[in-house]
């Protein structure tokens, strides 16, 4: 036995290793080394190569010389280490803390997989809404719509109730409500916020929408383009932004141009420009199935939320550093990405940010915690619900997805795609997620399967196989 092995795992889920090496073994690889080094060596008295191993030793230097033969012999040291760890609980990459040449010893620390250990979160019940969509959902769906067509027209008059004006200027709050600001010592400097800070903005003069209940809007109303306005007034004590509720306002505004809008009517005409709809029903149809698609999806996340944090709150988690830097990985490389996407080179974006990659990571860490939790516990519930996903219900989704194709060439393409790489990624989370809700649904019914039952199934499977 050329090696001695000491373990300990860490609180951190870190094992630690401490790797001796049998002094005969290093005295053979420290002549192999004096070997390689003698070879290129010219001694005086002796033909290149030819110096005995004690010249050539007292030549570099014991230690000089045994460094060289650690570094040639670490890769084969830590092959046998590994051979005697089981590979499943390696997590991320190992790393080498020290090596100490005189007796020669390597410590390593190798993350290992995290460990989870959830609650009994089959004792959880819940009543699940279906989502619904309303009237007025659609509605204001519909109104969106109408904006969106809407036709704007600059005019050289006043501006009134329904224009859109351009602004620009600043608005700020006192930090304290007006009735405390009259009672403050009055030569101290009054703390403001700003809420309104804008070099060209277009708004709607609607008194429904802009600072509703303040006479914000009777100072814009009347004003022509080229036109200012300074003006103060106190958000109601109940007003709906509670930050603002109470709280002293001052404005100084430049009118830029004050224009005309108006509204197509929701009628065939307009469905018709909007896509392939030949009457507002078929629209008013087509908004509310996407509603309701998005309320479902909505749904489903706030499903998947809702166990997610039940079983954080109970649940016991260790796992080692590693794990929140390989997150953070994910979430920069994600960031590149959509940076390299929209047309910035990677660290211009972060000069212009004013960040390092470092300090990038440092601001996502909070985040980065977070997430890794909230996947660790749902990857932990995924495992011991037995959930899997088999090929049919890859297939299924699959054709679901490609039957909205009209054409076969591009339904052919599609399913192509589904069928490796990033668009098999997308169905196998999918597919996943469905079990994932499904069987939530299920435990906060009461109508869970047996997990006993669960793994008869997957010992019958296997025995098929």
């Amino acid at each position: 036995m050329t090696l001695t092995i000491h373990q300990e795992i860490d609180e951190q889920r870190q094992l630690r290793l401490t790797v001796g090496v049998a002094p005969e073994r290093v005295d053979q690889a420290l002549r192999q080394t004096v070997k390689k080094v003698g070879r290129d060596v010219r001694v005086p008295g002796f033909r290149q190569g030819k110096a005995p191993y004690h010249i050539i030793l007292k030549r570099f230097g014991r230690e000089a010389l045994l460094a060289e033969t650690a570094e040639d012999i670490l890769p084969a040291v830590f092959e046998e280490v590994l051979a005697q760890i089981d590979e499943t609980e390696i997590y991320a990459e190992p790393e080498l803390d020290k090596v100490d040449l005189d007796p020669m010893t390597f410590q390593f620390t190798i993350p290992l997989v995290p460990q989870v250990k959830l609650s009994d979160y089959r004792a959880l019940r819940r009543e699940i809404e279906p989502p619904v969509v309303t009237d007025e959902a659609v509605a204001e769906a519909l109104e969106r719509i109408r904006v969106k067509h809407q036709v704007l027209e600059v005019v050289e008059r006043p501006a009134a109730v329904g224009d859109v004006v351009t602004l620009s200027g600043l608005g700020q709050v006192m930090l304290v409500p007006a009735e405390t600001a009259e009672t403050a010592d009055e030569n101290a400097e009054p703390e403001a916020h700003t809420i309104f800070a804008e070099e060209y903005v277009d708004m709607l003069l609607d008194p429904q929408k802009l600072y509703p209940n303040t006479p914000f809007l009777e100072h814009i109303l009347g004003l022509s383009a080229g036109d200012k306005a300074e003006f103060s007034f106190t958000f109601p004590a109940d007003y709906e932004d509670a930050e603002l509720a109470g709280k002293k306002a001052t404005f100084n505004l430049s009118i830029l141009q004050v224009q005309s809008r108006e509204l197509p009517e929701l009628n065939d005409e307009l469905a018709q420009r909007e896509g392939d709809y030949a009457t507002v029903d078929e629209l008013r149809a087509a908004v509310h199935n996407e509603l309701q698609r998005a309320a479902e999806a909505e749904a489903k996340q706030a499903l998947i939320d809702s166990m997610a944090d039940s079983l954080l709150a109970e649940a016991e988690i260790v796992y080692p550093p590693a794990a929140v830097e390989k997150e953070l990985d994910g979430m920069v490389a994600s960031m590149q990405n959509r940076v390299r996407y929209s047309g910035w080179q990677w660290q211009d974006f972060l000069q212009f940010q004013g960040e390092t990659e470092e300090s990038l990571r440092d601001s996502l860490r909070e985040a980065a915690v977070t997430r890794l939790r909230r996947n660790l516990v749902m990857r932990r519930f995924v495992q011991n619900e037995k959930l899997k996903v088999k090929p049919e219900d890859i297939d299924r989704l699959i054709d679901e997805r490609t039957a909205r194709f009209a054409d076969e060439e591009l339904r052919g393409n599609m399913r192509s795609y589904y069928q490796r790489g990033a668009g098999l990624d997308l169905i196998l989370n999918e597919v996943m997620e469905e079990k994932v809700v499904e069987r939530i649904k299920a435990i906060y019914s009461g109508m869970a399967p047996d997990l006993t039952d669960l793994e008869d199934e997957e010992t019958d499977s296997a025995e098929e196989e």
